[in-house]
């Protein structure tokens, strides 16, 4: 996610662990270098690029071990022109990560939807929630980000809640 645009939500498949090689191949070859570049919003516009100044933007993930590898983040430094190193981001500061507060709002949208009685109806239900998230939402979740952080400051630290 970015300011005002999504990328394509990718869905592990069932049995699939997300080893470095998995990440790299199929997700990270298709996503932050061709996302950051390419033109597209959420839901189905397809007029403004996604991110105008790419001087300004910089790739974040999170601390999970295929992130973290020493493969992934060489894969990163000769691919992404700015991305935040493994130990920049705090590991565990869902707080702190727009895109957790984005999770949430999936989840909460999911479940005003009828159960899904299979996995292709589960994921079908997933792209559409995925799909109908506007750049208004994400454009509240980005802007939230200095008041989140000033608080942090003020709690030494500590954690901020939702």
């Amino acid at each position: 996610m970015s300011y005002r645009a999504l990328s394509e939500l990718h869905i592990i498949p069932p049995g699939q662990t997300v080893t470095t090689e998995y990440y790299i191949e199929k997700i990270l070859k298709k996503t932050p270098t061709s996302v950051m570049h390419r033109k597209s919003v959420t839901g189905n516009v397809f007029e403004k690029k996604m991110l105008p100044d790419m001087s300004k933007a910089i790739f974040q993930q999170d601390g999970a071990p295929a992130h973290t590898s020493k493969k992934c983040q060489e894969w990163l430094k000769n691919n992404v022109c700015k991305f935040w190193e493994k130990g920049i981001w705090l590991a565990n500061s869902p707080d702190l990560c727009p895109i957790e507060n984005l999770w949430e709002i999936l989840q909460s949208r999911l479940e005003t939807k009828e159960c899904p009685t299979n996995l292709k109806m589960l994921q079908k239900q997933l792209i559409q929630a995925w799909r109908e998230i506007t750049p208004e939402t994400l454009d509240k979740l980005i802007a939230s980000m200095p008041n989140r952080i000033s608080k942090c400051i003020q709690l030494n630290g500590g954690y901020i809640g939702k």
